[in-house]
Parts: C-alpha cells; sequence; structure tokens
C-alpha cells in the first residue's frame, strides 16, 4: 500500500512538472500576426488546424476574397441565406447596434472605402454628395434577418473588419476548450483572449500599448486575464494625410465623416472577444463621456479609455470592475 500511495503522488507530481508551454503562431487575414500559448505536458494542437480554422474564417468574412461570403453577399440584393457563421456574427452586430444608439454599425462599409481605408487602400477627400449618396444605405436596422437568411438593398455594403480579429479569437477559444485545452493565451492582431494560467502557475499578462509613445516598449498599463478578453481601438496607427488634414479611420456612421472625438484609444475587457471588439470600436466614435455611461451600464464590460479632457490634458479612466487586474504604468 505505502508503493502504491508513492506511486500515485510520483505520477501527480511528475505530470505537473512536466508540463509545457507551447506555441503556434502565423498570419491571417492578409498581413495580421496570430499567437497561441498553451499549456500541457504534450502537444494537443498542430499549426495546420489553426490555420484550417482562419481559411474557413476568411472564406466567410473577408472583403479582399471576392469569392467569400460577404463579398458575394455585397454584391447581391433581396433575400440571401447565409452561413450560421455569419447569422450569429450579424445577429450580435445588432445588438451592439441598438445598445450603442448606431454609433457601431458593420453597414458602413461602403463609407470606409470612399474614404480610403478599405480593401484597396487609397487616398482621398470625397465630396459631399458622395458622402451623402452613400449614407442612405447605411444603416443595420434596413437588414432584416431571419433564421438563415438576409434581406438587404442593392448596394448596402457589410464590413466586419472592426470585429473580426475579436471574432476570430472566440472562434479559435471554443476549438480549443473543444480539444480540451483550457490553459491557454490567444492573440489576433492585438486582440486577446485567455484562459487558466499560465506557465508559472498565475493568469496571463497582457500589456496595453501607450498611444503617446507608439515607438516605446513601454505599456501604459498590463491587465491580469483570468478568463476574459481585451480588446483595444485608437485612432493613432491607421490614419493618412491631405494637406494640414489628418484623415483617421474611424468613421461616424450617423454623419459619414471620420469622427471628431476626444479619445485617443479605448481598452474593453470581457468573457468575449467579438463584444470587447465591438464595443471598443464604438467608443472610439461616441467619445468619453458616452462611452463611459454606457459602459457603466452594461454587465460584464469594462474599460480603460484615455482621452483629451476639456482643457486638453490627457486623462485615463478605469472601470470599477476592472481595478484590481489593472497595472497603470504611467
Amino acid at each position: 500500500m505505502l508503493l502504491v500511495f508513492v506511486v500515485i503522488i510520483y505520477i501527480l507530481f511528475s505530470s505537473k512538472e512536466n508540463n509545457r508551454e507551447f506555441t503556434i503562431s502565423g498570419s491571417t487575414m492578409g498581413n495580421i500576426v496570430y499567437n497561441i500559448k498553451y499549456i500541457s505536458d504534450e502537444v494537443i494542437l498542430e499549426k495546420n488546424e489553426i490555420d484550417s480554422l482562419l481559411v474557413n474564417f476568411n472564406n466567410i468574412f473577408s472583403t479582399y476574397i471576392p469569392s467569400s461570403e460577404i463579398s458575394t453577399i455585397n454584391s447581391s440584393s433581396g433575400k440571401i441565406y447565409i452561413s450560421d457563421h455569419f447569422h450569429f456574427l450579424l445577429e450580435q452586430s445588432k445588438r451592439v447596434y441598438d445598445l450603442t444608439d448606431g454609433y457601431f454599425d458593420p453597414t458602413i462599409g461602403s463609407l470606409v472605402n470612399l474614404w480610403g481605408f478599405g480593401p484597396d487602400k487609397l487616398i482621398n477627400n470625397p465630396k459631399n454628395s458622395e458622402v451623402n449618396n452613400l449614407l442612405n444605405l447605411v444603416g443595420l436596422n434596413k437588414i432584416d434577418l431571419g433564421d438563415n437568411f438576409l434581406i438587404k438593398k442593392k448596394g448596402t455594403y457589410i464590413d466586419f473588419s472592426s470585429i473580426a480579429k475579436g471574432y476570430a479569437v472566440d472562434i479559435l477559444h471554443n476549438y480549443l476548450i473543444e480539444k480540451k485545452i483550457f490553459n491557454f493565451f490567444i492573440e489576433i492582431g492585438g486582440e486577446v483572449r485567455a484562459n487558466g494560467e499560465n506557465i508559472k502557475k498565475i493568469d496571463w499578462i497582457v500589456g496595453i500599448e501607450n498611444p503617446l509613445k507608439l515607438n516605446s516598449n513601454i505599456p501604459i498599463a498590463t491587465a491580469s486575464l483570468d478568463g476574459l478578453s481585451i480588446a483595444t481601438s485608437g485612432n493613432y496607427r491607421n490614419f493618412y494625410k491631405i494637406g494640414d488634414s489628418l484623415i483617421f479611420h474611424t468613421i461616424d456612421p450617423r454623419t459619414g465623416y471620420p469622427s471628431e472625438t476626444n479619445m485617443l484609444s479605448a481598452s474593453v475587457f470581457s468573457t468575449s472577444c467579438f463584444l470587447a471588439d465591438a464595443f471598443a470600436t464604438s467608443f472610439m466614435v461616441m467619445g468619453f463621456e458616452k462611452s463611459k455611461k454606457l459602459s457603466s451600464s452594461i454587465d460584464g464590460i469594462d474599460v480603460l479609455l484615455i482621452y483629451y479632457d476639456t482643457d486638453g490634458k490627457i486623462k485615463r479612466y478605469l472601470s470599477d470592475g476592472i481595478k484590481d487586474k489593472i497595472n497603470l504604468i504611467e
């Protein structure tokens, strides 16, 4: 009996000691980098599994692929049958659209293209008439959603690029859980979802980029992710210059023009990376006061907002639910 007891103790401790951190990385959605880390005593995941999931994802949601489902939908009108993934993302988008009073709206795709932030990446300074014409086609409330179909007008263009990374992270999260992997870290282009603990038996830690010091390796904060996702949106990387004007990629779906906002960046925490991504996008358009009010009214959403106050000073706002998980560095 003593020998059996010793053998059992040895097996238990040796299995813990043999746990290793495995890493899989690659690219998706063009040149966006993904990274996955998981803790196990053996190889469970292969890179080709992850790449296959992401290829299928792109074949549904990429506006850069002419034959993708979303490209086919955008070139069609009337009643269009859609996949389960497309239905889910559109349904959830409608929910966020309602909660944000239309500040989040994936039908601004045609306006994003007009301003030069679509697949063609063309610098453009459109006329008022061009913007107003496309505004008539914008509005997620103009798309009817059935059980396995949608109905839309000709010319209405759907673009999920602002939330695609978040939803792809969620899909990979669910896949790892199905594979019985429970300690992992997933990141696609800066959008992150973590589960369980890292190799040091503590929560996964992620750094939040400082929007004022983009070339610095020092983040503005670090966050402990205990079963949480984080998505950060900001205007400080995706913009171009025309004359003396800076044209930022965050388009206001109400006006059709780049948003005039006092927000520098919005980091949103949620169990769902898609929701974190969607609200981070919305808050950049809404501005600080509206973002603060809305985020405090939604269960399961916490934020770190960096903004200019009325005196032009840079301020940070951290919601109560995430304060014990955030370390502000500056």
